[in-house]
């Protein structure tokens, strides 16, 4: 059976619900503009992972969550990626992931957001406020389908 890797995704959204706050992808890693997303670990609940990852990759929690995704996304790696994660010993057992999606807001706006952050590799260089279809056009075309789908799920688009 393919296994998919429980993961979190957290769109941030700004006051007007107009925009969203992509990021994108530090060099040396598959360029490209991503929502900041991570694993479950184990014994951890989804609201639990996502303020980690939050804090993890963009240096903040401080978020009001306006809404958890009733359903979950997937997508698939691409056998490149999936021998890549292979050679290195990571996630042996998942053919890609299975998200759940959050829409939470900044309490203290994109001041408070730190992108290189001790103890954690650095996984993003910018942020960027974009329109929701614009955003889903710069996402690397095999996570663009479960991004859409999230996105629908929390009402975005």
């Amino acid at each position: 059976m393919i296994k998919f890797r429980a993961n979190v995704a957290a769109v941030i959204i700004n006051q007007r619900g107009d925009k969203i706050l992509m990021f994108h992808r530090v060099e040396g890693r598959r360029k490209g503009w991503q929502f900041p997303q991570g694993g479950v670990d184990a014994g951890e609940t989804e609201e639990q992972a996502i303020l980690r990852e939050l804090k993890e990759e963009i240096g903040t929690n401080d978020v009001r969550i306006l809404k958890k995704s009733s359903k979950r996304t997937r997508y698939q790696f691409p056998k490149s990626i999936m021998k890549r994660m292979q050679n290195r010993g990571r996630w042996r057992t998942y053919w890609g992931q299975e998200q759940r999606w959050f829409l939470v807001q900044l309490n203290l706006g994109t001041e408070a957001l730190s992108l290189n952050n001790k103890g954690h590799k650095q996984e993003f260089d910018r942020f960027k406020w974009m329109r929701p279809k614009a955003g889903l056009r710069k996402v690397v075309g095999f996570k663009r389908k479960a991004y859409r789908k999230g996105l629908k799920l929390l009402g975005v688009i």
